[in-house]
């Protein structure tokens, strides 16, 4: 695992705009599904093995097929195993014009702290 999301509120970094925010806030906005959007874009074999919960799966190859599907929400957030796939789906979405993109530290399920929202 490697941090490519340095600690800081805001960022645009190697053209990625996303905020970083704290594990509490994020657990938040996850709660907040009509406002937020939290996406796994593992395989969905890995997300069929364990996800966070209302997580919806949209592996980062399909990513550019969801184009215009959430410009009605506040923010996007996305996940993957280590922080690779998701730096991919930050770039991605941030090519749809998307920039209120959400991320914890690694964007990575690993480092998730609250087991009670993992669906197992």
């Amino acid at each position: 695992m490697f941090n490519f999301f340095m600690p800081r509120k805001s960022r645009m970094c190697r053209n990625m705009i996303y905020t970083l925010l704290p594990f509490d806030k994020i657990r938040s906005m996850i709660l907040d599904t009509n406002s937020y959007v939290l996406i796994d874009v593992r395989t969905k074999s890995e997300y069929d093995f364990m996800h966070v919960i209302n997580a919806i799966n949209i592996p980062v190859a399909k990513l550019r097929m969801c184009e215009n599907e959430y410009r009605n929400k506040k923010g996007i957030i996305v996940y993957c195993s280590s922080g690779q796939r998701s730096k991919e789906a930050i770039m991605i979405l941030n090519s749809m014009g998307y920039s209120n993109i959400y991320i914890w530290q690694y964007g990575a399920i690993t480092n998730f702290p609250y087991k009670d929202m993992i669906v197992i």
